[in-house]
């Protein structure tokens, strides 16, 4: 009897020890985005590489993030942005959600008052969650950036 326990046991913890590390996927941001800048040659945009900035441009505080990488316009005219966020935990993510609401709520407020051809691309954009990864995609080409953001996080 304890040996048909044990290896139930053993069987059991092999199963649970397979099915925790296959549901967890590492994802570099970094190197997502890297991929999205070769593929659809975004140009005109500067990198956000600190916490710091990530506070000032989206008011999400370093403790809330475990990575990032961001890229916003080069210049005012532009709208195009893109950020990535993976969240430390859900209700990190769900904090993070409604603060990019908030930049893309500003976005289409100074595009309104700013620059109205770009009012119907940026009403076309949406934060989007994928667990605890955040994003937000700005730009013409966003469905696609998004659809290459979704797979990379899957």
């Amino acid at each position: 009897m304890k040996k048909v326990l044990t290896i139930l046991t053993a069987l059991i913890l092999t199963v649970a020890l397979c099915t925790a590390c296959g549901s967890a996927k590492d994802v570099d941001l970094k190197q997502v985005m890297n991929d999205v800048n070769s593929t659809y040659s975004l140009t005109d945009m500067k990198s956000i590489d600190d916490t710091d900035s990530l506070n000032r441009y989206y008011q999400i505080d370093a403790d809330s993030v475990k990575q990032f990488a961001a890229q916003l316009p080069s210049s005012a005219s532009s709208f195009n942005e893109i950020i990535l966020i993976e969240a430390v935990d859900s209700s990190a993510a769900d904090d993070i959600k409604t603060k990019l609401d908030a930049r893309l709520s500003s976005q289409l407020s100074s595009a309104k008052s700013y620059n109205a051809e770009q009012v119907g691309m940026i009403e076309a954009c949406e934060v989007k969650e994928s667990g605890n990864y955040v994003y937000l995609v700005i730009g013409d080409q966003h469905d696609e950036i998004e659809a290459a953001i979704e797979t990379a996080l899957k």
